[in-house]
């Protein structure tokens, strides 16, 4: 991995100028949340360098996205702003523009695949958008948005391949180096690439020569093949829980200001993403989807982008759907050594289930969940097997409560940990 400081900041090749986001930033001011950059605990495993996460969740449709939408809409003509938008989107981008559409008295329309968040939908039609869900992935509800957009004479609106959406976004670059001019590293996750190009342009527009780090997961992973062969590589299908990076390619716009600017990105795996999520709602006390604990992820893949700080992480987002957030954290307390599940095969009398969850409990550990099978055609009449999940301090903990298993002559059977 290079270090920062290397790259000569230079404006040439970049489509997207500082004067564009300028204009974007002064057109947004009083209509978006000026985010707070704040300075993140030690995460275990990293580095002693600082921190500091810039709060997207915080945008007032929970996510950056709001900044591009608003400023695209405001370049409609009157003419267009009566006829109405028409946009298609994994989520975030859908509540930007229904947010700017609406505050504009702009009719929206919203294509979504059918795999939407539900959250996400719901609080779409709630800014008042008319939400369509069709077709089975981001690329198909795309499609279908250009064909509606061309039938009924809508402006579309894209989420990334857009000069006034990628202006929108770099402003969160500006408002970076406004609080952190000495920034060393940042780290951003990319889906299209209109957030990572729109603060790449602002960064070097201001001549600021910080490393620029995009992450994906393993599962969308084309910036990365892209920047290497020096054109836009579509990828397969994408396969990845975090949403709004689940996208077949990096956009046309994005890619050249990214190349221009000597950025850099690589992949992460998903539960590294999860585990991400679950580092830092509880350390940090921030809530953020899959893709706002992207960059995280990506520091705790490749530790030596801790280093040579201060580093930036950009939480784009927090639009987190509660029954995902339920699977995160149990991955969560998994990888942080905190679940340990056990198998053992007991005499079916009264008292030894009892006898058998005493050795938790003396050595501190918590039950959390437990099952206690008689029928089974692989086990003697006369014989139960209990499997019990328990909630212990750290891995080491867990490790002492299965030695004293084995030392009071349990034979007892530790279970690889997986959501059910």
């Amino acid at each position: 991995m290079g270090r920062p400081g290397r790259f000569v900041p230079s404006v040439s090749g970049i489509p997207v100028s500082l004067e564009d986001i300028e204009a974007a930033a002064r057109n947004l001011a009083g209509k978006v949340v000026r985010t707070p950059l704040i300075e993140a605990p030690h995460f275990s495993g990293l580095p002693d360098t600082p921190i500091y996460l810039k709060l997207e969740n915080l945008q007032r449709t929970g996510a950056f996205k709001l900044r591009g939408a608003t400023h695209r809409i405001a370049q409609l003509t009157p003419e267009e702003a009566r006829r109405g938008v028409v946009a298609a989107s994994a989520g975030n981008h859908a509540l930007g523009v229904a947010w700017a559409a609406r505050a504009r008295g702009v009719p929206v329309t919203i294509v979504m695949a059918e795999t939407a968040s539900p959250l996400k939908v719901s609080l779409t039609r709630a800014l008042g958008a008319r939400v369509l869900l069709e077709g089975s992935n981001y690329d198909e509800a795309h499609d279908r948005s250009i064909r509606l957009a061309a039938e009924e004479g809508r402006t579309y609106i894209h989420p990334y391949d857009d000069p006034f959406v990628v202006a929108g976004q770099g402003t969160i670059g500006l408002e970076i180096l406004e609080d952190l001019p000495n920034v060393a590293r940042i780290v951003v996750g990319v889906g299209g690439g209109g957030l990572f190009s729109g603060i790449a342009a602002a960064v070097r527009g201001r001549g600021s020569a910080a490393d620029l780090v995009g992450v994906q997961p393993k599962g969308a992973d084309n910036l990365r093949p892209s920047l290497e062969r020096g054109a836009v590589v579509p990828g397969p299908r994408p396969s990845t829980f975090a949403d709004g990076l689940a996208t077949r390619q990096i956009g046309d716009l994005p890619f050249r200001i990214l190349r221009a600017a000597g950025a850099r990105a690589f992949a992460v795996d998903d539960r590294t993403i999860a585990r991400a999520c679950f580092l830092l709602l509880e350390q940090a006390k921030v809530l953020a989807e899959g893709a706002g604990a992207t960059p995280l992820a990506g520091l705790l893949e490749h530790p030596e982008l801790a280093r040579d700080g201060p580093v930036v992480l950009v939480v784009s987002g927090g639009n987190l759907d509660p029954f995902l957030l339920d699977r995160i954290l149990f991955i969560g307390l998994a990888a942080e050594g905190r679940l340990l599940r056990l198998r053992a095969t007991l005499g079916d009398v009264p008292g030894r289930l009892e006898q058998f969850l005493s050795v938790a409990a003396h050595e501190g550990a918590n039950v959390r969940h437990i099952l206690h099978s008689r029928e089974s055609p692989d086990r003697p009449p006369g014989e139960v097997t209990v499997e019990v999940e328990l909630e212990v301090r750290d891995a080491a903990h867990g490790s002492a409560v299965e030695a004293a298993y084995r030392a009071r002559e349990w034979t007892v059977e530790r279970i690889p940990l997986e959501p059910t």
